[in-house]
């Protein structure tokens, strides 16, 4: 959307997108019975309440137009944090984002499409250099933080300090799962019935680069229209500073179709 004859006013462009992110990654623990209240039906949470929250530099490269990069920067970068669960469907593990804060309207597009609950918001992280002389490069030494903020209000910090001994990992820890999404659409009229619907999408031509584990914070902030303070005091259990790539592609399977069970 929009549609128009030429499709040159649509938010996203065609599929399949190659994105990346170059992100602050902090993982935690919370009790599962608060990480059950965000999560969409069919899905649990894990009996450990295993979460993480995100906050990162990304880009997308579109198949359809992979000059945009370079001839319109404003198009193909954004900064995206994440809050997110470890749950599973029956016996099938897989991760769900929960919350997503986006800081462009294009990227918002993506949302309804695949089902992630984006939102505008202010979105900011500690940009390493390795040639600036008041910082350390990702990696041993380094430090980073973000914040998620909307409306004057900080929904999301967090940060990551890395040891001057750490030694680097090759996968980031637990986060090898496929995903889930909860594609939810409310019909405008009584005689049509909303769109409910939940996917496992799995992700096309993935890397990493190395992984730098460190001491890891996390606090959720208080708004309005913001709900992670149910999630209380959360235990933290990691913090990692990473790049990661990968394709987005209309290849997600249909898991469950809520419209056709009753609800």
């Amino acid at each position: 959307m929009p549609r128009t004859a030429s499709g040159r006013s649509s938010l996203v462009e065609p599929l399949p997108h190659h994105i990346s992110c170059d992100a602050i990654h902090v993982s935690f623990r919370a009790d599962p019975a608060a990480i059950a209240a965000f999560l969409p039906p069919g899905l649990e949470p894990l009996e450990t309440g295993d979460g993480w929250a995100m906050i990162a530099e990304m880009a997308k490269v579109s198949a359809s137009a992979p000059d945009q990069a370079w001839e319109n920067p404003a198009r193909s970068t954004y900064n995206e944090g994440v809050v997110g669960f470890y749950c599973k469907f029956g016996d099938k593990v897989g991760r769900y984002s929960a919350l997503v804060w986006v800081d462009r309207d294009w990227s918002m597009g993506m949302g309804p499409i695949f089902g992630w609950s984006k939102r505008l918001a202010q979105v900011d992280r500690s940009r390493l250099h390795a040639h600036n002389p008041g910082m350390v490069k990702a990696g041993p030494g380094a430090a980073a933080g973000g914040t998620v903020s909307r409306y004057g209000e900080t929904v999301l910090r967090l940060s990551v300090q890395v040891p001057d001994d750490a030694q680097p990992m090759t996968a980031l820890p637990g986060h090898a799962a496929s995903t889930f999404l909860y594609r939810y659409i409310a019909s405008p009229s009584p005689d049509v019935p909303d769109i409910e619907q939940l996917f496992e999408l799995g992700l096309a031509n993935t890397s990493m680069s190395t992984v730098w584990p460190g001491m890891g914070t996390v606090s959720f902030g208080t708004a309005e229209d913001e709900e992670l303070s149910v999630l209380g005091d959360v235990t933290v259990t990691g913090g990692y500073l990473y790049q990661r790539g990968w394709t987005t592609s209309a290849s997600a399977r249909l898991l469950h179709d809520y419209g056709q069970d009753g609800r």
